[in-house]
């Protein structure tokens, strides 16, 4: 992955726009990650995998009745006492 200052990308914009549809590049502002620049395909295969948030309302009864099933480790009994009934 390549990191570049928002100068040097300003200054190198068709160099870097190429190098993104190899790998991602990574703009920095003020010595921070800002924003990364990706190829479309990059972007078009993340967003389909991009997970959907559903409402507890929304949840398929499948997913409620397994939710019910789920074996709790014995490791987890350290934080009972964060439950007040």
């Amino acid at each position: 992955m390549t990191r570049v200052t928002s100068g040097e990308f300003q200054r190198e914009f068709g160099r870097y726009r190429t190098l993104a549809q190899r790998e991602p590049v990574i703009i920095t502002n003020h010595g921070r990650d800002d924003v990364v620049l990706l190829g479309a395909e990059d972007y078009a295969r993340l967003r389909r995998y991009e997970q959907k948030a559903f409402h507890v309302s929304e949840l398929p009864r499948a997913v409620i009745d397994g939710l019910g099933k789920v074996q709790i480790p014995k490791a987890a009994a350290k934080f009972d006492r964060e439950y007040e009934p």
